[in-house]
């Protein structure tokens, strides 16, 4: 079940996303991630979190139109992305899209980022839609597939919480074979899509692929 997760970060609405809508099963807000939902007439299945950033009345709206409500307290040890997501597996989610879980505070940016490499999410696909990007989880034993929405698209490889090892790209002017990127290399910026799509394997570790959409 594909799985839609609204976040409080900054959004822009993206022509994806009306065809993400279509095909999603489960639908969550995440506390101010509401916010976006209503300014975009979605009706989310579940909100959830302390409530802090939704706007005043939302909440009682939400309630009157039957939206499940999971409330937390505000001191907790886990973000609301973080409450949302282990909800989304719980329920079952094959796949996960974050809206809104980029931009903004840094510190936010990078820990939604993170968070989305913790193992306890390692049966679940995670790509976090951005303004001018999308960023993809990649773990081994799924080959991702890179599709073109222009010639010359760029692609950047990030490793995630240590090194990468057996990485193999097709279909990029930068090919690589069984190679391996050290945590907190730059070796994979700026790869560039030459075929109609492009191949992303590895062997070991977690991968963060980041497809830009204005480069």
């Amino acid at each position: 079940m594909l799985t839609l997760i609204f976040a409080n970060g900054e959004f822009a609405t993206t022509p994806d996303l009306s065809d993400l809508l279509d095909r999603t099963g489960l639908i969550i807000a995440a506390d101010g991630g509401a916010n976006h939902c209503a300014r975009l007439g979605i009706v989310p299945d579940i909100l959830l979190g302390d409530f802090d950033s939704v706007e005043t009345g939302l909440l009682q709206k939400l309630q009157a139109q039957g939206v499940a409500i999971h409330r937390h307290p505000p001191e907790k040890d886990a973000t609301d992305l973080e409450l949302a997501l282990d909800l989304a597996l719980d329920r079952g989610a094959t796949a996960v899209w974050l809206v809104g879980a980029l931009g903004g505070r840094w510190d936010m940016s990078l820990a939604n980022i993170m968070l989305c490499a913790l193992e306890k999410y390692r049966s679940l696909p995670i790509t976090l839609m951005g303004a001018d990007c999308r960023m993809h989880i990649l773990r081994a034993g799924h080959p991702f597939t890179v599709h073109p929405t222009r010639p010359g698209r760029k692609v950047s490889l990030l490793p995630l919480g240590g090194d990468v090892q057996g990485i193999t790209l097709e279909g990029f002017q930068y090919p690589l074979r069984d190679a391996s990127l050290p945590f907190g290399s730059s070796r994979g910026i700026s790869n560039v899509l030459t075929e109609e799509m492009g191949t992303v394997r590895l062997e070991q570790g977690v991968l963060l692929c980041i497809c830009l959409e204005n480069e």
